[in-house]
């Protein structure tokens, strides 16, 4: 009979004296039980690099590292890698070192000058307890996906009566429904603001539960990201919305290149701008720099001065709705969700995002790292892994009712059909030309210069692998048999049933209809 194969563990080495690293590697392999895979990484970033291609179970790192502080590429990796136990190495043993290593994360401290006597095997094995501690908790994680799920669906109920609420509000507001006292003006007015306040609460819970389920995506193209930092300072960042606090800039010389969606990326800088201003105490300055380092990255750095973060909140710092003291975060607004949404919107960018403190009193620093890129780079259109179990479907229609009722048809019947409305031809256009569609639902008298013929023929010169089939929509009949001639796989005649739209909808995305729509 065989025996049972060994259980692969991964390792990575980072940094070190090439003699270190070797005989690191040397000592790892008189270890029996395991089947180790070892990895190379001479610096910092070669070791990112491949901690987002593929899971390492232990890491020993390195603290002096040829392109930036070991210390800080370990709060990184705790940050962004929880589940890496991080081993801390040093040439020469240093209890400093140590206990600074062990607050920021570290899983353990090794100095090779006692390589040979460290007991290996007990290492590995601890680190083994620690992940199985990790994957034990597992239950907990769908406990609390089903809490985000929860909190999503109450989201989207209570938006609607507070639109209402809202609605009547500024209709008070404006003298509409009568002239107020200066009293109810007063309070119609802090019903506004605190509405206002909850349902922007409420798109941010959406928001976020959109991007991890995975109905995200970003359209990036090459921007100057020097350039980008500056609009946004310049447009969204007066004086007046600093609180007195000096917004300070070192921006390069020249263009930083790299490739980023701007509309997302520009969230991802007001929220960190929005955390610099709102943790700063009065009268300093918030930093915010852009870097081209030598390993063909560009960084921002967002830095304030502000009251900072315990080393041992650094790993939890990303995760949705922690806070860090929980005493400050009842006198400011927030979810705890402005870092959760930044890490989603920066992974999709191919980057990476972490946090840096010396401790409470020490202010924060909020790092973002993209890589450089040509200024001709193409446009890439990236979505999260999920998503692309979902179905795509795009709806070319100028009557918006007619839009609204195909939305209420596809929303009632299932979660997993994604639908993106225009009422402009161009628009669908540059849509079909950017984004990978699953169906095609296409009005043909559109207002404007491009009509349907003109989008239909568009489809048909696309790639076989990125075509797909189009469901006419139209009142008349000759227009939907010429539609038939040029290309549409099916057409619908105004005004259409609900059930005979859904079962053509659903013939053409190849889904099987085995149950009644959902209520």
């Amino acid at each position: 009979m065989d025996a049972s194969p060994l259980p692969l563990l991964r390792v990575i080495i980072v940094g070190g004296e090439p003699a270190g690293a070797a005989a690191l590697e040397g000592r790892l392999k008189t270890v029996q039980g395991w089947s180790l895979e070892i990895t190379f990484a001479q610096d910092a970033r070669t070791a990112f690099l491949a901690l987002r291609e593929r899971f390492y179970d232990v890491a020993f790192l390195d603290h002096l590292l040829p392109d930036e502080s070991g210390l800080k590429a370990l709060e990184q990796m705790r940050q962004q890698y929880p589940k890496v136990a991080v081993v801390v190495t040093s040439a020469q043993g240093s209890e400093k070192l140590a206990v600074e290593a062990m607050r920021r994360g570290a899983f353990d401290y090794l100095p090779m000058t006692a390589l040979e006597a460290e007991d290996m095997p007990r290492l590995l094995r601890r680190a083994m307890e620690m992940q199985l501690l990790q994957n034990e908790n597992a239950e907990l994680r769908q406990v609390n996906r089903m809490k985000d799920e929860f909190i999503s669906s109450a989201s989207h109920e209570l938006r609607t009566p507070l639109a209402v609420i809202l609605g009547y509000a500024k209709a008070m507001e404006d003298g509409e429904l009568g002239t107020l006292t200066p009293q109810q003006a007063l309070a119609v007015k802090a019903i506004r603001t605190r509405g206002e306040r909850l349902l922007d609460m409420l798109n941010r819970l959406l928001t976020f539960k959109e991007a991890k389920f995975g109905t995200q995506e970003v359209l990036l193209r090459p921007m100057d990201l020097s350039a980008f930092v500056k609009e946004v300072l310049d447009s969204d960042w007066p004086k007046e919305k600093t609180h007195g606090l000096e917004l300070e800039r070192e921006l390069p010389q020249g263009p930083a290149w790299t490739l980023i969606d701007p509309d997302h990326m520009k969230e991802v800088l007001n929220g960190l701008l929005s955390n610099a201003v709102k943790f700063s105490p009065p009268d300093v300055a918030v930093r915010i720099s852009v870097e081209v380092r030598p390993t063909q990255e560009v960084w921002v750095r967002v830095s304030d001065r502000g009251r900072g973060i315990p080393h041992e909140s650094l790993p939890r710092i990303f995760d949705a709705f922690y806070h860090t003291d929980s005493d400050l975060t009842r006198s400011i607004s927030g979810l705890g969700l402005g870092l959760a949404l930044a890490r989603q919107i920066v992974e999709l960018h191919g980057g990476r995002i972490w946090l840096e403190s010396e401790g409470p009193g020490h202010g924060t620093t909020a790092n973002v790292a993209l890589p450089m890129v040509r200024p001709d780079s193409p446009l890439i259109v990236v979505e999260s892994e999920k998503r692309v179990d979902k179905k795509h479907v795009l709806v070319v229609e100028d009557n918006t009712d007619v839009i609204e009722i195909i939305r209420l048809f596809l929303a009632g019947f299932s979660n997993n059909l994604v639908l993106t409305a225009t009422s402009r031809g161009q628009e669908a256009m540059d849509l079909l030309a950017q984004r990978r569609f699953d169906l095609l639902v296409l009005d043909i008298f559109l207002a404007g210069t491009v009509s349907g013929f003109d989008i239909l023929a568009s489809v048909e010169r696309l790639p076989s692998d990125k075509r797909m089939p189009v469901l006419v929509l139209t009142g008349h009949q000759g227009a939907a048999q010429d539609a038939m001639r040029k290309g549409a796989q099916d057409f619908l005649i105004k005004p259409f049933n609900k059930n005979r739209f859904i079962d053509k909808v659903l013939q053409l995305l190849g889904i099987e209809r085995r149950s009644h729509p959902r209520a």
